[in-house]
């Protein structure tokens, strides 16, 4: 719990350190957030408490920054902007996501973690933008296709080959983050 606890705090500190007031979203979620996993099976490495700050913070944005700077610099998107996103665009897996208590599904499935009943039924994108709009977050529309960009399909032409290069980043650094994790979980 004291890593939870430690990376909220910079979670925290790097949401002010944009200029964005998260008090509202601190209140309303901020324990949830502190402890909410990245994902639901064990099979990756990363549904324990508190996967979801820490793969933010430490493997999603470097990978976007990263990404970002293979760019020409004119073509490069704000890094400000990038690591907003990058901060905010899952943290509905707070409230989505609980502990599985089906032990016949994390034993033998590895589901370690499960959709909460109740929810609305919208993508954790989605929902991520609502929770972060309702705290008093101000989007523009290329930040907000960004935290949306996960939820599209990958059949959807217009967002495969038509996104901004922010919402391709975002897209890309969650695919790195899956893959470095199922490639080290193997070895």
């Amino acid at each position: 719990m004291a890593d939870n606890l430690k990376n909220y705090e910079l979670y925290l500190k790097k949401l002010n350190q944009l200029g964005i007031d998260a008090t509202k979203l601190a209140e309303d979620f901020g324990e949830k957030i502190a402890k909410a996993t990245f994902s639901v099976n064990e099979s990756n490495g990363l549904a324990y408490d508190g996967a979801l700050l820490h793969t933010l913070l430490y493997k999603l944005t470097p990978y976007a920054i990263k990404i970002n700077e293979l760019f020409p610099a004119d073509l490069q998107v704000d890094k400000q902007s990038l690591v907003k996103v990058c901060l905010l665009h899952q943290i509905a897996k707070a409230v989505r996501l609980e502990k599985n208590d089906n032990e016949w599904e994390v034993k033998n499935r590895g589901l370690i973690y499960k959709y909460v009943n109740g929810q609305p039924s919208i993508r954790t994108g989605l929902h991520s933008l609502v929770m972060a709009t309702n705290s008093g977050i101000q989007f523009t529309p290329e930040e907000a296709e960004a935290m949306t960009v996960n939820d599209r399909d990958l059949s959807d032409d217009q967002a495969r080959w038509h996104s901004s290069l922010m919402a391709s980043i975002i897209r890309q650094a969650n695919e790195m983050v899956y893959l470095e994790a199922n490639n080290t979980k193997k070895q």
